[in-house]
């Protein structure tokens, strides 16, 4: 074999294992489960695929502490004084630190709720945070103690 045949050869090898690496971290991730940071999407469109539809339509986040709870909804204070109902469903998935389950929902829990708005104002949860740290307070030290 000729030196310019080995480098081919060599080019073809590297960007064959490069293309095999990627496909298997693609299946790993998706093996991952629903974690917000292995959320992908609609055609995994960036933030905007990620959450809500291509290019984030119909993107709704909810931040505010949860007044009520039913089989099928959360309803929501918001920050602003508003209230927000929010449609869960099998789909949807819960984290607190690490994942949860709806049962992990209490009534008094601060919430960040990413999903679709719904015609009627509701929001079609595709991931619920429960407690998260945008609603810690912030850890003061006070020097010498």
């Amino acid at each position: 074999m000729n030196k310019n045949m080995m480098v081919l050869l060599t080019v073809i090898l590297i960007v064959v294992a490069a293309a095999g690496g990627f496909y298997a971290g693609l299946q790993y991730q998706k093996s991952q489960g629903a974690q917000f940071a292995g959320r992908s999407g609609a055609n995994g469109q960036g933030f905007g695929g990620r959450f809500g539809g291509a290019n984030g339509a119909n993107f709704s986040p909810v931040r505010g502490q949860i007044l009520s709870i039913s089989d099928n909804s959360i309803t929501v204070k918001q920050q602003d004084g508003t209230t927000k109902i929010v449609v869960v469903s099998s789909t949807t998935a819960f984290a607190n630190t690490q994942k949860a389950e709806k049962t992990d929902l209490k009534t008094g829990d601060n919430v960040m709720v990413e999903g679709t708005t719904n015609s009627d104002g509701s929001v079609t949860a595709s991931n619920v945070s429960i407690n998260p740290q945008a609603f810690r307070p912030p850890t003061t030290s006070v020097p010498g103690k």
